[in-house]
């Protein structure tokens, strides 16, 4: 699974380039809710998450977007024998904005995600996994800058 996600990653980030100055056209701050799936759904609390994307633009159609990104969620245990931990994510969205593009607007999104996972106490307290996220959300355009405001709800899935 996780060879498969460095695959699609790489090609994607291939067609993605290729296609557009390899710059970014926006600085976003995001912050949302994170639903933890698979594994973490039964140790972990959902919690809230922040970070920063970088838009890269348009991909394929005006619609979708392509914004790789980085964020955090610290996971508290849903009871006292499991370790809290800190969950930093490198993703590689694609948004699309099915409303179009402009100063309020809303949308859902994908992405591959590499994980590196930091637990606060023990011996082994560093591991990393790929994982994909699904989420929805509106983005905020501030207006004569190239900063966008993002408001996110993201289904976590962990390998």
């Amino acid at each position: 699974m996780k060879k498969l996600l460095v695959v699609l990653f790489a090609a994607a980030l291939l067609v993605s380039f290729s296609s557009n100055d390899l710059f970014a056209r926006g600085i976003g701050i995001k912050g949302g809710y994170t639903w933890m799936q698979d594994d973490n759904s039964d140790v972990y609390d959902n919690n809230w998450d922040f970070g920063v994307l970088f838009d890269m633009g348009n991909f394929i159609f005006q619609s979708l977007k392509f914004r790789p990104g980085l964020d955090y969620i610290s996971c508290e245990g849903k009871n006292n024998n499991t370790l809290n931990k800190d969950i930093w994510g490198i993703h590689f969205d694609w948004y699309w904005h099915f409303m179009g593009d402009g100063a309020f607007s809303p949308f859902i999104g994908f992405g591959p995600t590499l994980n590196y996972l930091d637990w606060e106490e023990g011996e082994d307290n560093e591991d990393s996994d790929a994982g994909v996220d699904l989420f929805a959300g509106l983005m905020l355009g501030i207006a004569g800058t190239p900063f966008d405001l993002l408001l996110e709800a993201r289904y976590k899935f962990i390998d």
